[in-house]
């Protein structure tokens, strides 16, 4: 399996302009999301598992129901990265982690708080 050095080097080699830097959160998403290793094809779910941990370098907050509410030329950029690793012969595998980390952004944001709601009886509150 590839780390994420090598991830940035194939995008490199493959004529991708965005800063290293930049380059290095996308294959940190994405390796940390899924083992990058020799080209499968992946079934639709598993491309959007992919997707999603690109496009949350820039949209941390992103769901897969957001995501996909996303106008696709949106996500153009993110369907290049996984081009031009298959063009090498590599992309991610099948064994996605069950939760991606989120790289590039401030590990002490707030978390999301449950709301309770209140319940609505009759035209009363309880």
């Amino acid at each position: 399996m590839l780390d994420s050095t090598d991830v940035v080097h194939i995008w490199r080699q493959a004529g991708n302009t965005t800063p290293v830097d930049r380059l290095s959160l996308y294959a940190q998403a994405l390796t940390a999301a899924c083992p990058v290793g020799a080209y499968r094809t992946l079934n639709d779910a598993q491309e959007d598992r992919a997707l999603l941990a690109l496009f949350r370098v820039d949209h941390p907050y992103a769901t897969l129901p957001s995501f996909h509410q996303v106008p696709p030329l949106a996500l153009s950029g993110y369907h290049q990265l996984l081009y031009d690793l298959a063009r090498e012969g590599l992309g991610p595998s099948d064994g996605f982690h069950a939760r991606e980390p989120r790289f590039g952004h401030a590990s002490n944001a707030a978390p999301r708080q449950e709301v309770d709601a209140l319940a609505f009886n009759g035209g009363e509150l309880p």
